[in-house]
């Protein structure tokens, strides 16, 4: 059976409707302030690049010499005339449920000697080449005032989206939209209604058990993976619960307690007890240290009241957007119904997320021509990818944009295709 009809099968009993309403959940815009110069007329996409200190847990720790290699050849090039970097830049989520959370500046320093900071300010110092940093989920509290300020100092001319929300988008000449993509999902979209002050969502705790796992197991384990197996697997979910204690059999139909149960199977996957606490030196607003237990009540409802909170995809699509279905997303940006044309300045002709760590590249022909591309990720356990869109004047006020998926070591795109538009 496939991953969409099992979990069509599991939401039976579910209506599944989209909505409007979720304050909060418009990113902060911006356009780039430089485009056509000199000869450069090409935008670099990079997402998922998930720096962190040095740990047995970390995602990147191989691909950081590759990244550093692929910056600087960015820097060198006479055709860049932007360096987008959609998400995750820093990782502060992934860090073992005991452990202290590393701080921004940490996770800086500790991404120094492997060059891939370096490589980085050197492009940032480049006067030719603009560089941007959307917010991902993974670096969400960049919004802070100290942690903007952080990278800010540390990336002197890089130009930061990150709102108060823990969102941000990117768009150029009313055709290309680009964002991280976390917002469409249900366990990673920022959470401003769970807990007061807060902006974390259940992703981030998810992200910490796997980490304790990874630091136990020896091998490392990514949240998306983690995610992907247990939601589908309501018979494993089931075999953890039961021998953590917990009577009764999960059931068939996604609601809210099955999230929770998912979330408790976890936690006791990774080795710990519904009493153990994450320790987090009062990150995010947390006064206390909250339990696994703390944690399960909070996000209780998170599937349920999703309707109040989103304002384009409903909750069954936002779990599937979770298990890397990001396109659906793009589709329906690309069609541009009434009910979200508010959410939105303009209908894109082409889309890019990232966030599922699986580079995809979907184009529509037709009466109009649409480009959805994922650029992927840098983490070790995964091709390492990016998207590159070169934009060219054609006749009679046309603007050609090809937009093309590429593969680290590849001599040519992995796939590539134009959209023009009349400028």
């Amino acid at each position: 059976m496939k991953r969409r009809d099992f979990l069509k099968g599991m939401a039976a009993g579910g209506a599944a409707a989209s909505v409007f309403g979720g304050l909060g959940m418009i990113p902060a815009f911006f356009t780039p302030r430089t485009a056509h110069a000199a000869g450069r007329n090409k935008l670099v996409f990079i997402s998922d690049l998930h720096m962190n200190v040095n740990g047995a847990y970390s995602w990147l720790v191989k691909h950081a010499s590759d990244l550093a290699r692929f910056l600087n050849n960015v820097n060198t090039r006479s055709d860049v005339a932007e360096l987008i970097i959609l998400g995750d830049l820093l990782d502060d989520w992934v860090s073992p449920v005991k452990y202290i959370p590393p701080t921004f500046a940490d996770i800086l320093a500790a991404n120094y000697n492997n060059g891939v900071v370096p490589a980085l300010q050197a492009v940032c110092s480049n006067p030719n080449i603009a560089v941007t940093y959307v917010v991902g989920n993974h670096d969400m509290l960049s919004y802070e005032s100290q942690n903007k300020n952080i990278i800010a100092k540390a990336f002197p001319g890089m130009t930061i989206i990150s709102d108060i929300f823990g969102l941000g988008a990117y768009m150029k000449d009313q055709v290309i939209w680009a964002e991280h993509g976390h917002r469409y999902t249900l366990f990673n979209a920022p959470d401003t209604w769970s807990r007061s002050g807060g902006h974390l969502p259940m992703g981030y705790f998810i992200s910490r058990l796997a980490a304790s796992k990874s630091l136990a197991g020896g091998r490392i384990y990514t949240t998306p993976e983690v995610l992907d197996r247990f939601v589908k697997s309501p018979a494993e979910v089931s075999q953890y619960l039961q021998q953590g204690g917990y009577r009764g059999k999960v059931g068939g139909i996604i609601d809210d307690a099955f999230i929770i149960a998912v979330f408790n199977a976890i936690a006791l996957w990774s080795g710990n007890g519904i009493l153990n606490k994450f320790n987090m030196n009062r990150l995010d607003q947390f006064a206390h240290d909250p339990s696994i237990e703390n944690i399960a009540f909070t996000y209780d409802t998170i599937l349920s009241d999703w309707s109040s909170r989103q304002n384009i995809v409903d909750h069954y699509e936002a779990i599937l957007n979770d298990l890397g279905h990001l396109n659906s997303a793009a589709n329906l940006m690309f069609e541009m119904p009434d009910r979200i044309k508010n959410w939105y300045p303009f209908t894109p002709r082409i889309v890019l997320f990232g966030h599922t760590h699986e580079a995809a590249f979907q184009y529509h022909s037709g009466e109009v021509e649409t480009i959805y591309a994922n650029t992927g990720t840098w983490i070790d356990s995964k091709p390492m990818s990016w998207v590159e869109i070169e934009i060219n004047d054609g006749d009679s006020g046309r603007r050609h944009y090809t937009v093309s998926l590429w593969f680290n070591g590849a001599s040519s795109p992995k796939q590539s295709g134009t959209v023009s538009h009349q400028h």
